[in-house]
């Protein structure tokens, strides 16, 4: 704290307590709470400990927490100034070696007998094989209202503390680590206000955080949610997140003495949608997990005569009165089914899998992440706290029994329960159950997956059950219990605005434009969180849309020009008469097409054809037929509304000028311009440019066109080379027709090919640049590199789908042993989290959409150069640097991957 004179507190801080609205408060509480020394009333806190947790950054400056235990009096106060601890974290803990003098560390001495805490922080300045010795820097008093009673005893005789125990360490919660976290009602939090090493405002905090068992939800193998109360209003933790979003979480077992410890990145979750899920919440924190340390017995302690703290009582729903509807028929639990992961084999390849489920009799005990007896191949895509239990119906099975022509078992669908009378067309999300003694809430359909296909015995039958729109739903265990087949199933609790799971089944995979349904969805409590997820990126992406779409203005046709056959250019004026921004010749411009017969705006792009003008744009278009080789193909959508509907006067939607495929004007090089068709059309304003600035630097222009029907500009440039000596102009056609003269109209016949451009150029200080199809351009890029021309002069512009640059069309790269820094970049990987597929990131290509279609995967694009939002996606873990800045740049937990590369590891939902 306190990197402002004016302020006890640092810059995360007061941010965090500005939008909490409480700033003044907090700075009033804290002038008179906070002090550089401890008050004695501190020091006796201390000495009543039997537990104290020391925060700590590791080597690669990750905050972790160690829970260090001793008799009262392990942890004392040698004055205001200087307290020691008599204990060190244990073998295995992650601050096992950390502990230095010089370390900055943070502090929290709790005693749950009498629900009183004391924080402290400072400078270790003293260590031995005993203990360490702590300078002072802070200490006050913490609010103690979520301290969960529990009288805590310690082993004596502590000779077996520093005994080697079975350590596990992982990337990932394993399902023991996860039901450790969902029994838990207390855990610590270790953050820092800064790098290590930022003088005065690098300090560590450590806190405690307590609930009802399962007040930490574990969403999924990696990531974590818990409900922030309403506390001292001075908001360390969370304003240190704000600075530096890493901190480590320990979990202590008070019966057997295990520490689990974590260590990741935090963010902090403000919206209604987040924090109603937790009665009581203002906010809700969600933890995505990096490493994980698991110590076995690893404190010698012994928990008896637990209370809940008072405080969490008034955070207990009310279970109003739900009653079903009057036609209703009873709901009853026919069948209980599970089974562990067991390995199959898919197409030749091992497979994972708890589906293969059966019934149990006798009655089974329901915790708070599966059943006794069942289990999830893995938490990220099939278990967690929000999909503990599967649910399926018999008016489901009775549908698929007559769709498939088979009897169905209990279990075939996977489901945990078997059920009669919940549809899920009557079933709503966030309802709250009685199933036997355990309560559980509904809180998403199912998504299916392969894995049901490879148990039903038909291929892609995940897709065929999803769009039956009978896909059951999960559960959630608020209070655990124990069920059996027969038991019945009573309705506790339904939300005020109910949605069926069908409603919200429908929603997400075909009613995907009702963006007031989405809302309404995202305002139920117990959605999962992955789902909201969903409906937030679905509105945020609407959002970013409506956002681009005010960069639009609109223009008017002013005039419309016949190229060629095939070619056409159209003169745009704006509208409001104002001023056009600059371009640089080579870019091209946006449009926001209101196709008839589209159901909503199609976003194109066209290259500019002139030289800047300061009254208006010219763009010319191609129409673009049915391919040859599928006649019976539709003609290009948006190039036949420009050629049969735009005429002088229509009003168009156009953004401002982008792209990087531009003409430096400053450069002294020679440029190269090679274009066939209408990849003439940038060169075109890049002759213009270079014609205005009546520049005497030589450029070559060199076309390739099919006849004089389909060239376009064909005379106007001829006329210019033959005024501008610095101009020079070689036109070929592959296929003239009789009215084409050789020497007026064309300059030789075949195909543009490097044998050309070696007759034509001297192969001195050029600059080339390509535009043009995809396989004129492949086979011009190939051939300049094989005849020594440095990628870096070789510039070109694509709009096609997938890589235009194979790797085994460039030359061998030369063998290197000092590893480049490309070579360290391509090491780091890229994981597609929704399709399974983690490759090394490839330097060559230009994109993570690019990387995604060499890996047999087909993300939506429509621009590919950061405009039209359609590959936007979102950014699990890691971070991307652009390598063209995006007409509206999405939020930092999104990706436009068209345009972006990855800044290290990365994994993206794809």
């Amino acid at each position: 704290m306190g990197d402002n004179a004016d302020s006890p507190f640092h810059q995360g801080e007061r941010e965090v307590q500005t939008r909490a609205g409480v700033l003044g408060e907090a700075e009033d509480v804290a002038r008179k709470a906070i002090h550089d020394h401890m008050l004695d009333e501190h020091r006796a806190s201390l000495s009543e400990v039997p537990l104290f947790v020391v925060g700590a950054a590791d080597a690669a400056g990750r905050p972790w927490a160690a829970a260090l235990v001793g008799v009262p009096g392990f942890v004392r106060a040698n004055d205001e100034r200087v307290f020691r601890v008599s204990s060190k974290p244990v073998y295995g803990d992650a601050l096992e070696d950390v502990l230095t003098v010089g370390s900055k560390v943070g502090g929290l001495g709790i005693n749950f007998a009498m629900r009183r805490r004391t924080r402290v922080n400072g400078d270790v300045i003293a260590v031995d094989s005993a203990g360490f010795s702590v300078q002072v820097a802070q200490s006050f008093s913490k609010s103690s209202k979520y301290v969960q009673e529990r009288s805590l005893t310690v082993a004596s005789d502590a000779a077996s503390h520093g005994e080697r125990r079975t350590v596990r360490c992982a990337k990932s919660l394993s399902k023991a680590d996860a039901a450790m976290i969902a029994s838990a009602d207390t855990f610590f939090i270790a953050s820092q206000s800064g790098i290590d090493g930022d003088g005065s405002n690098y300090e560590l905090d450590v806190s405690n955080r307590g609930g009802p068992p399962g007040f930490v939800i574990v969403a999924h193998e990696t990531l974590l949610l818990f409900p922030d109360y309403a506390g001292s209003q001075l908001f360390n933790t969370l304003g240190n997140l704000a600075v530096d979003p890493r901190c480590g979480l320990t979990f202590v077992d008070f019966d057997s003495g295990d520490l689990l410890q974590l260590t990741g990145t935090a963010e902090t979750l403000w919206d209604e949608h987040h924090t109603s899920r937790f009665p009581g919440a203002e906010r809700v924190l969600a933890v995505t997990v990096d490493d994980v340390r698991f110590v076995e017995r690893a404190l010698p302690i012994a928990s008896h005569d637990r209370g809940e703290s008072p405080a969490l009582a008034d955070f207990v729903p009310v279970n109003a009165a739900a009653v079903l509807p009057e036609n209703h028929g009873p709901m009853v639990l026919l069948s209980v089914n599970v089974a562990g992961p067991k390995d199959v084999v898919d197409d030749g390849k091992p497979v994972s899998t708890g589906i293969f489920k059966q019934p149990v009799d006798g009655r089974i005990a329901v915790r708070r992440l599966n059943l006794d007896g069942d289990g999830q191949a893995d938490l990220w895509g099939h278990g967690g706290a929000f999909r503990a239990v599967y649910v399926y119906s018999t008016e489901g099975y009775d549908y698929w029994s007559k769709e498939l022509d088979r009897d169905l078992a209990p279990g075939t669908f996977g489901e945990n329960f078997t059920v009669k009378g919940m549809p899920d067309d009557t079933i709503c999300v966030g309802d709250v159950y009685r199933f036997g003694s355990a309560l559980l809430e509904v809180t998403q359909p199912r998504i299916p997956c392969y894995k049901l296909a490879i148990k039903i015995g038909i291929p892609e039958f995940q897709k065929r059950f999803l769009k039956g729109r009978r896909v059951g739903f999960y559960l959630r265990v608020l209070e655990e219990g124990d069920v059996a087949v027969g038991d019945p199933i009573e309705l506790v609790r339904r939300e005020p605005n109910p949605m069926t799971v069908a409603q919200v089944n429908e929603l997400l995979f075909f009613d995907t434009t009702n963006l007031d349904g989405s809302r309404k969805a995202l305002a139920i409590p117990a959605l999962s969180h992955g789902w909201k997820g969903s409906f937030e990126e679905r509105l945020q992406k609407a959002a970013t849309t409506a956002k681009r779409d005010s960069n639009f203005r609109p223009f008017r046709v002013e005039r419309k020009q016949a190229e060629s056959e095939t070619i056409t250019s159209f003169y745009l004026v704006p509208e409001d008469g104002a001023e056009l921004p600059p371009f640089q010749p080579g870019q091209f411009l946006s449009f926001k097409l209101a196709i008839p017969g589209q159901t909503k705006p199609i976003v194109r792009t066209y290259s500019l054809s002139d030289a800047p003008a300061p009254d208006h744009y010219r763009v010319s278009i191609k129409r673009e037929r049915a391919p040859v080789t599928a006649p019976n193909a539709p003609p290009g959508l948006s190039s036949t509304y420009f050629h049969d509907l735009v005429n002088p006067g229509t009003i168009l939607e156009v953004g401002p000028p982008r792209g990087k495929f531009t003409l430096d004007l400053e450069s002294n090089r020679v440029p190269v311009l090679i274009s066939a068709g209408v990849g003439m059309t940038p060169m075109v304003a890049m002759i213009n440019a270079l014609m205005q600035r009546q520049s005497n630097r030589p450029v070559w222009f060199i076309h390739g066109a099919r006849n004089g029907r389909e060239h376009a500009m064909g005379s106007y440039i001829r006329e210019l080379a033959e005024r501008e000596e610095s101009l020079h102009a070689h036109v070929r056609y592959s296929q003239p027709d009789d009215a084409d003269v050789l020497g007026r109209s064309h300059d030789s016949v075949g195909r543009i090919n490097v044998e050309l451009l070696k007759s034509l150029l001297s192969f001195d200080d050029y600059e080339f640049y390509l535009c043009g199809p995809a396989e004129f351009m492949r086979s011009l890029y190939c051939g300049l590199l094989a005849t020594g021309v440095a990628e870096s002069r070789i510039h070109y512009e694509f709009f096609g789908p997938g890589s235009l640059l194979l790797d085994d069309a460039k030359p061998p790269a030369t063998t290197n042993t000092n590893p480049t820094e490309g070579e360290l970049t391509k090491s780091a990987p890229v994981t597609f989290a929704r399709s399974g597929i983690t490759v090394p990131w490839d330097p060559s290509v230009d994109s993570i959409l690019e990387l995604a279609e060499q890996n047999g995967l087909s993300p939506d694009y429509s621009c590919r150069s950061g405009i039209c939002q359609t590959c936007i996606c979102n950014v699990i873990e890691g971070e991307v640097e652009y390598t063209e800045e995006p007409l509206d740049p999405p939020p930092r937990d999104q990706v436009l991957i068209c345009c972006s590369r990855p800044n290290g590891s990365l994994i993206i939902d794809i």
